[in-house]
């Protein structure tokens, strides 16, 4: 303080010498008080005139060191002083003085940039600011005050858009600019870009503060209005706030418009008194209107909107609201207009500019219009969602992507920043581009700025689809269809990728779930047509086949449906085609479709007819013809239509076989013409070479080659081609090329068929094996009929009985009942094939199946002539009927044999017995015997069969004498010694008993015949009391062969009279071992250990286990005898109400299932009981 008030004295004495006329000493104290200034500047306060008028004479002088700062401060000085004028005078000197200095050129440019802010453009005391503003941008490019000059500069000059381009690069500088930020506030408006307006106002209060009122109430003014103008609820409920409080302040028409604005927008109630004050008030009565017809647009009136506006079409926002009326009526040459007027009023509009543009790409067919139109748009407003997606879109359309992805990539960084629509837009034009991997990353950014966005969720999904990600396709067109639960496309989407995967019931779903919105929506018939398809190839495979009727009828009916509404596609009279052919190829009995008239040219009245083969290939010919009308070049449809002729060639007998089979080769040859790389097509014309027709056997082996050389890893061709070798009768190549086929696909089960018909050919047992992997693998007629021959031939050859494996081949591979599944599938599509109702029958026999087995049977019986033929099959029948108890007609069928045998009359004999026509049975077997029977064992045979019908009508010493003579024949006939060694049993002959058993001894490990002899034996030491050795001689049989089931039935039944505690043990035993077995012992070993737990336990459990033996056993009476009696036993007052229907069950299972005399009596008996206690209820 004591230097500065020092220096205050010394300025003072200084001050009081300037008066001196000595220039050089005035100059000299000049100078002196200018450092002391520089050095004390708070001083300067105190001598302000003084001190200006010094600074205004030393900056004069030259020489002086510290002129420049002295400049400076006379500038800032002036600026304090708002003598404006004279700082840019003095500006402009100090410019002069230092040219290459921006101080002073700054200066000016601040006063004009203030000025021209603070007097609303009225200015004018800098005339040459270009120059000014150009040479301080020479100096330095980014001076922010020189590009706030220049952007101030091109407005007066109309640039309105390089002006804002230069006041946002001037805030960008230098951001702590308010009076930029009020004229970048001002330029926005003009330009409609409110929400720039609203951050630029936001930044210009942050700044402002308290320091200028005028400035504060502009940045408010212009914060309320793009709030007003905004596209949330927030914005326009804190416009309304500001209103509101600005109003309380003072009365404002502008405020009062923007309040009713946001009013409108929110559907506030207490808008209509406001606006009819406005209405009312001559200044705001046309945008008050104005106001009022976007109310009644917003309501939905828009009708009245068009009328009110009608008076009123004088501003840009009058003409713009009216062409959106009339483009949400759908009146677009309206809107085109009221759009172009709007433009017309004011260039800066870009809503209308954006609208022009929809129109040119949606209805004006004018692309390159439409484009000017949205970079206008965008070029005004960059943040234009609408206008940047609808410039982008027109680039795609136009195929620009270079253009496209250059705008996009500008609005865009790497980091996920821009706009949401600029990422949709890119993420589309990578898609476009098969850029799948950018694509995905450009929409996911897309997402996180906007998950809960239909539209984006679906660009999305697309890509996923076009990378093959199913399931995040699959999520994402979920996420889609839960965001717009109305919206078709995501349904359909939805559909299609079942379809593509294969999940046919998923997709069938979906596409009828679309078709209940949108009954005549053709992508979805389209899609129910294609998923219906798809479920009849799966059914087809199945062998499912009425199900595949099913579904190919549905599919026939949604194409009808959508060819009615549009027959110019051709996918859908292809897939018409299909339909048609593949019912056509089906069996006769499924070979049907009702279809309208109109497909067949009918004149029928009837809304559907059924059309059968023959017209189903015309119709599906036809089709497919119309199809290739309306796609030429479509080698797979060329295809198909040649597929469908060589069909019918080998399916319909009512063509000109040949005229049809030269017209499948032209379109099989065309299908190579416009595509000879496909390998099918080639494929295809060798497979019709090879038809009877064409007989071109060397073009059939070329094309197949031509079919290999074209897609060497090819199963098909290579099948063909050693099919084609087979017939040749060369069956190495033959082996060698299904070889080929099997490792190019070893589940292509035709190559495994061609291998085993060449084992079949050379006498080969791998030949049922490779029959049954073709088997396991698909369905094919002769992998059917070859398996189930192999197994019959393996079943009546004794030998191969013999062998380990059998039991395994036949048994552990289900192979009868597989083999039998396989020939139900062969009669369905070849019902009139004597042969396969033969086989068929016989392996239904083999299951116990006789009464579809005696049908298979009957019905072969109609389609032949073949005497030799029905000899055999009425030989088949005969014994099925004999095992149903049919025996009058078995009879009748055996008597029908034109050529007797042996095999023939013993079967007569046997029906003759079981029909207790026993004289004639007896006489039949004699007659087999003495003029049929060839060798020994046959007649050893029937000598066994004479002596039982002898034991049971003769007596004991006839039966005796005949089975003598059948065990003197050699070889023995086992049999005829059981026979003997039983009757030795019945009679106390233990003599005769021993010597047999001693006979039998050589066949005690013959699995036939072994438990037959233990059991022989056991019951041999029984007849003597011997229980133990007689259990002690089981236990020793099940012991060397413990899964033999017939002596674990032995021993149950010898335990059931001995040992009641083991026999629980062995029985459960006996019937794990026979769980496969259907055997009467076994249903007998059932019935027994059921009833015995019956027994024991009253409770549930004993109940339950007789329940599961009737459910194992529903054939066996004893399984029901054991059931009724568990009911009767549970029987008390309570439950006599029930005596009825139990009376009923009892007499329909007398008459339905065989009994035994003892099993009849105790049902007599207790129908008896039971009905006299249904009486009494």
């Amino acid at each position: 303080m004591k230097q500065e008030d020092t220096a205050s004295h010394v300025i003072t004495l200084l001050l009081l010498l300037t008066s001196t006329d000595n220039e050089d000493e005035k100059r000299k104290i000049n100078e002196s008080l200018g450092t002391i200034f520089l050095c004390y500047p708070n001083l300067s306060q105190s001598f302000t005139d003084s001190y200006r008028s010094l600074l205004e004479t030393v900056i004069n002088y030259e020489g002086y060191p510290d002129r420049f700062e002295l400049w400076k401060k006379l500038i800032l000085i002036l600026y304090s002083e708002k003598k404006y004028t004279a700082l840019i005078a003095t500006a402009e000197k100090m410019h002069h003085e230092y040219p290459r200095t921006l101080y002073p050129l700054e200066w000016i440019c601040r006063i004009y940039t203030e000025q021209r802010i603070l007097n609303e453009d009225k200015f004018d005391d800098v005339t040459n600011i270009e120059k000014i503003y150009n040479t301080i941008l020479e100096l330095d490019s980014n001076s922010s005050l020189g590009v706030f000059s220049k952007a101030l500069y091109q407005q007066e000059l109309g640039n309105i858009l390089d002006s804002r381009d230069l006041l946002n690069q001037s805030v960008l500088i230098n951001p702590q600019q308010p009076y930029a930020w009020i004229s970048l506030i001002k330029v926005n408006a003009k330009l409609y870009c409110w929400s720039d307006v609203e951050n630029a106002a936001q930044q210009a209060q942050t700044l402002l503060n308290t320091k200028s009122k005028h400035l504060m109430e502009i940045a408010n003014d212009y914060l309320i209005e793009a709030l007003a103008n905004g596209e949330n609820s927030s914005k326009w409920k804190q416009s309304i706030t500001l209103c509101q409080k600005s109003l309380v302040q003072k009365s404002s028409e502008k405020h009062k418009l923007l309040l009713a604005r946001a009013m409108i927008y929110l559907e506030d109630p207490k808008v209509y008194n406001l606006l009819t004050e406005l209405e009312n008030n001559p200044k705001t009565r046309v945008k008050a209107t104005v106001l009022r017809a976007q109310l009644l647009k917003n309501q939905g009136k828009l009708e009245e909107s068009i009328d009110v506006l009608g008076g009123v079409l004088e501003t840009t926002d009058a003409w713009l609201l009216f062409g959106e009326i009339n483009w949400e009526m759908s009146d677009y040459n309206h809107s085109l207009i009221a759009f172009l007027k709007g433009i017309h009023a004011d260039p800066n509009n870009w809503e209308c500019l954006v609208y022009l543009g929809h129109y040119y790409r949606e209805y004006g067919n004018d692309l390159d219009k439409s484009r000017k139109c949205y970079q206008t748009a965008l070029r005004i407003n960059p943040n234009s969602d609408k206008a940047g997606a609808g410039l982008s879109t027109v680039y795609r359309f136009l195929k620009n992507s270079e253009s496209n992805i250059q705008m996009l990539q500008r609005v865009t960084t790497v980091d996920g920043g821009g706009p949401k629509w600029a990422w949709l837009q890119l993420g589309l034009q990578q898609l476009d581009q098969r850029e799948i991997s950018l694509a995905i990353k450009s929409l996911r950014f897309v997402i996180r700025a906007d998950p809960n966005n239909n539209h984006c969720w679906e660009s999305l999904a697309d890509a996923y689809w076009a990378r093959g990600s199913h399931t995040s396709a699959l999520k994402s067109y979920q996420r889609a269809a839960d965001l717009s639960p109305d919206s078709l496309y995501p349904m359909i989407q939805l559909a299609n990728i079942n379809l593509v995967l294969g999940r046919h019931e998923e997709a069938k779903t979906a596409f009828i779930q679309i078709l209940t919105h949108e009954k005549k929506y053709i992508p979805a018939l389209k899609g129910l047509a294609e998923t219906c398809l798809g479920l009849a190839v799966e059914n087809l495979s199945n062998q499912l086949l009425g199900r595949a009727k099913r579904n190919i009828q549905q599919a026939v009916d949604s194409l009808t449906n959508a060819i009615v509404e549009n027959s110019d596609f051709s996918c859908l009279w292809k897939l018409l085609g299909d339909a048609c052919y593949r019912t056509a190829i089906m069996p006769l009995k499924y070979c049907c479709l009702d279809v309208v008239p109109s497909l067949v040219k009918s004149d029928s009245t009837q809304k559907k007819i059924v059309i059968e083969r023959s017209q189903l290939f015309s119709l599906a010919t036809r089709c497919y013809c119309r199809a290739l009308s309306l796609s030429k070049d479509s080698s797979f449809l060329w295809h198909d239509l040649a597929c469908c002729y060589f069909s019918q060639v080998n399916l319909d007998n009512n063509i000109d076989k040949k005229t049809i089979a030269n017209q499948s080769m032209e379109a099989a040859k065309q299908a190579i013409r416009l595509n000879p790389t496909t390998w099918i097509h080639w494929n295809l014309l060798g497979v019709i070479s090879m038809n009877s027709e064409v007989k071109n056997y060397s073009l059939a082996q070329h094309c197949w080659i031509m079919a290999i050389d074209r897609e060497p890893n090819n199963a098909i061709a290579w099948t063909n081609l050693g099919t084609l070798y087979l017939y040749l009768n060369d069956p190495y190549m033959a082996n060698t090329a299904f070889s080929r086929a099997q490792r190019a696909d070893p589940d292509y089960n035709n190559s495994w068929i061609g291998q085993a018909i060449i084992a079949e050919s050379i006498q080969r047992l791998e030949a049922m094996d490779l029959f049954r992997h073709a088997v396991e693998l698909g369905y094919h007629p002769q992998a059917a009929i070859g398996y189930a021959h192999w197994i019959l031939k393996t079943l009546l050859n004794s030998d191969a009985k013999k062998n380990p494996l059998f039991s395994y081949a036949i048994d552990k591979m289900h192979a009868i009942p597989v083999a039998a599944d396989a020939m139900t599938w062969y009669m369905d599509r070849k019902p009139n094939s004597v042969i396969g109702r033969n086989i068929l029958g016989l392996l239904l026999e083999r299951q116990e199946l006789y009464k579809p087995a005696s049908r298979e049977f009957t019905e072969a019986l109609k389609f032949t002539d073949d005497n030799k033929k029905l000899d055999k099959i009425r030989i088949n029948l005969t014994r099925v009927l004999v095992q149903m108890g049919d025996y009058k007609e078995a009879v009748a069928v055996c008597c029908g044999v034109k050529s007797p045998s042996f095999t023939s009359h013993c079967q007569l004999a046997l029906s003759l017995f079981k029909a207790e026509r026993y004289e004639e049975s007896y006489e039949a077997y004699n007659d087999s015997l003495n003029d049929l029977a060839e060798d020994g064992s046959d007649k050893a045979h029937v000598l066994c069969a004479m002596a039982s019908m002898a034991y049971m009508f003769q007596g004991v010493d006839d039966a005796k004498t005949l089975l003598f003579q059948c065990i003197q024949i050699q070889p023995p006939n086992v049999a005829g010694l059981l026979a003997a060694a039983a009757l030795g049993l019945l009679h106390d002959d233990l003599n005769l008993t021993n010597l047999v058993l001693n006979e039998l001894k050589p066949f005690k490990d013959d699995p036939n015949y072994r438990h037959h002899i233990a059991v022989l034996t056991a019951y041999s030491y029984l007849i003597n009391n011997n229980h133990t050795g007689a259990i002690r001689i089981m236990s020793n049989a099940i012991h060397k062969y413990p899964v033999d089931v017939g002596s674990w039935i032995g021993l149950v039944r010898i335990l059931l009279e001995t040992n009641s505690k083991s026999f629980g043990n062995c029985a459960q035993k006996a019937l794990l071992l026979g769980r496969n077995r259907g055997t009467m012992a076994i249903s007998q070993v059932a019935c027994i250990s059921s009833l015995g737990q019956l027994m024991d336990n009253q409770n549930k459990s004993g109940l339950m286990s007789v329940e599961k033996t009737l459910m194992a056993f529903p054939g066996h009476i004893g399984s029901w005898g054991n059931f009724i009696f568990s009911l009767i036993q549970r029987f008390d007052q309570k439950s006599i109400s029930n005596a009825d229907w139990l009376l009923k069950l009892t007499k329909t299972i007398q008459e339905k299932l065989k009994s035994t005399k003892p099993m009849d009596d105790w049902l007599i008996n207790n129908q008896q009981k039971l009905s006299a206690l249904a009486t009494i209820s």
